[in-house]
């Protein structure tokens, strides 16, 4: 396994637009064939992202990771985590980077569903961060890393 980084910029990532007021993905990975990827909860995610008529998403927002497996019916993600948007909103993503701050971004998941606090996904299953909140955000604005390792099969 490697260490590697969830990213939006990732080639098997697909960035797109919510649907305000409803949980929808804003970035899907589609786990390539071959390998199988795993992340951790406990570490600080990295975020940016603008509403799409621009400023700072609202602070009511709610973000986290979801997943559905090959037979999941299209429109159902487990839901795994959930977090503010608001500790994102006041940091620069250089005050991210630096690794101050962090506590306030760590991700946990929700224990009922993920109890060892580590989830893996293997190739065609799909990973998403989910975002509900009153705005529509704007994808060409969005960013987000989180660690991850990479199991080459």
């Amino acid at each position: 396994m490697t260490d590697e980084t969830l990213s939006t910029e990732l080639q098997y990532a697909t960035v797109s637009e919510n649907v305000a007021g409803t949980p929808t993905p804003i970035t899907t990975w589609d786990v390539p064939e071959g390998i199988a990827i795993s992340i951790a909860q406990g570490s600080p995610a990295i975020l940016d992202v603008e509403a799409k008529d621009g400023g700072n998403v609202s602070r009511s927002t709610k973000i986290g990771f979801g997943y559905r497996e090959p037979n999941d019916p299209l429109d159902s993600w487990t839901v795994i985590s959930e977090f503010a948007v608001s500790p994102f909103n006041t940091l620069s993503l250089k005050d991210q980077q630096s690794g101050e701050n962090a506590q306030r971004r760590r991700v946990r998941f929700l224990r009922d569903r993920i109890p060892n606090g580590r989830l893996t996904l293997e190739d065609a299953d799909e990973l998403a961060l989910l975002v509900n909140g009153p705005d529509v955000v704007d994808p060409a604005t969005l960013f987000f890393n989180y660690p991850m390792q990479v199991d080459n099969r």
